[in-house]
């Protein structure tokens, strides 16, 4: 009835009717768009992309639950550094981690062009897909680079990073000895 099988064909991912009503209804479905679009390599059409970026700060009154549930599957994706750039674009990732967020524009030495978000997405999209623990490592290493800028140089990214990291997986309640693996894998790189 919403013509959803002519969508399938353009490879297109659509809100049923109005998306502003969607997403007012339910912030997690925009979440839930970014996942599914990267799961199954569809377009987000461009008024579902308007809305979910006009709409960004209703993803602040989800529970870390919910929202921890949309990232482990969209971490599980062959690629999910193209989720975490819709999520940045759309203005979500701010929302749900603003610490992530922070990456963006901060110079890298890596790779030349490269800020430490894109080398964050990289490392992420080179995490083995099967081991969620070490993708959800990768997301975080460097969340503490931002905080720890000087001169260039990042000095003690690793113990930042590590309370940054705990901090954001308690608030989207990852279990605890999960979290711990985490926390343990971005303070020992």
């Amino acid at each position: 009835p919403h013509d959803g099988l002519a969508d399938l064909r353009a490879r297109r991912l659509r809100a049923v009717g109005d998306p502003t009503a969607r997403f007012d209804e339910d912030a997690l479905r925009m979440i839930r768009a970014v996942r599914l679009a990267t799961a199954l390599d569809l377009a987000i059409d461009p008024p579902t992309l308007q809305a979910m970026t006009a709409r960004s700060e209703l993803a602040r009154h989800l529970s870390g639950e919910r929202i921890a549930i949309e990232l482990e599957k969209l971490l599980a994706t062959d690629r999910p550094s193209r989720g975490l750039r819709l999520l940045l674009e759309t203005g979500l990732l701010g929302v749900i981690a603003p610490e992530l967020a922070g990456q963006v524009g901060i110079a890298q030495n890596k790779v030349p062009g490269e800020d430490l978000w894109d080398h964050t997405i990289r490392t992420v999209d080179a995490a083995p897909a099967d081991r969620p623990v070490v993708r959800l490592a990768a997301l975080l290493h460097d969340v503490g680079k931002p905080a720890t800028l000087a001169h260039g140089r990042f000095h003690g990214h690793e113990a930042i990073g590590a309370r940054q990291a705990a901090e954001i997986l308690r608030r989207w309640r990852i279990p605890r000895a999960t979290a711990e693996r985490v926390v343990h894998l971005v303070r020992n790189p």
